[in-house]
């Protein structure tokens, strides 16, 4: 087998752990990402509207410098895992059904086990912002609330985004269930725009029961009224809100 039919190699559980260990290992810039954050920014670039050369999301990845390789094979063996964890995001979304879920992970206090999703939110919203300009027509579609659902769950604290996430129901499932569909939806969205591929399945039987009025806070937390942000008649004027550093704990 080529080296480039490597490259569509699904990756296997213990090299997912391989890449986990590198991106926490200390010949890494302390800007880098984690596995989790990886996995939603590959997955943002693999739905959204445009290809986005290698070169350029895993220069994002290492935030603030480049990691300190061993060796030109080591370079070499991350950035093949890298690409194979991409295209593996890819093959799980193509499944008829999709068997896409988030990386994301768990947190145990004592006997309390906590589902983190910020590490996944943070990487998603990132890759959306490496390539805003062609994200834009989200604004003011029928999926924007699914932008906003990621956005609140990467920042809960805010009272915009606390409103956003007490309007969701049981039903709805836990996070990364509710991320789910906010990818698929998405997903879905931007297949429509592309004739040449066939549509995708629905995330959800219906879309999640989040309406934001215009006399809301805008969700992308610029602090203003909806109406006036980007629910106006001029989406170009709406910008993400700069995405916090990513969380490392």
């Amino acid at each position: 087998m080529s080296r480039h039919a490597d490259n569509y190699q699904p990756l296997s559980e213990q090299e997912l752990y391989e890449l986990a260990g590198f991106l926490e290992s200390p010949l890494v810039p302390p800007t880098t990402m984690r596995i989790s954050a990886v996995n939603g920014l590959l997955t943002s670039i693999i739905i959204g509207p445009r290809p986005i050369p290698p070169n350029v999301w895993m220069n994002y990845i290492w935030g603030k410098g480049q990691p300190r390789w061993q060796s030109a094979q080591q370079a070499e063996r991350v950035a093949s895992l890298l690409v194979r964890h991409l295209n593996t995001i890819a093959l799980l979304l193509a499944n008829q059904p999709p068997r896409f879920a988030p990386l994301t992970y768990t947190r145990h206090e004592g006997e309390k086990a906590t589902e983190i999703v910020t590490d996944w939110c943070f990487g998603f919203l990132a890759g959306v912002k490496l390539d805003n300009d062609a994200w834009k027509p989200v604004i003011g579609s029928n999926v924007e609330a699914f932008i906003a659902l990621i956005r609140a769950y990467l920042e809960p604290e805010k009272e915009i985004h606390a409103q956003i996430l007490g309007k969701l129901s049981p039903e709805d499932g836990p996070p990364a269930q509710v991320i789910t569909t906010c990818v698929l939806e998405l997903h879905r969205f931007w297949l429509a725009r592309q004739p040449k591929k066939p549509a995708a399945p629905a995330g959800s039987a219906m879309p999640l029961p989040l309406k934001i009025g215009r006399n809301d806070l805008c969700p992308c937390g610029s602090g203003r009224k909806y109406k006036h942000c980007c629910g106006s008649a001029q989406p170009q004027a709406a910008e993400p809100a700069p995405a916090p550093e990513a969380p490392k704990a």
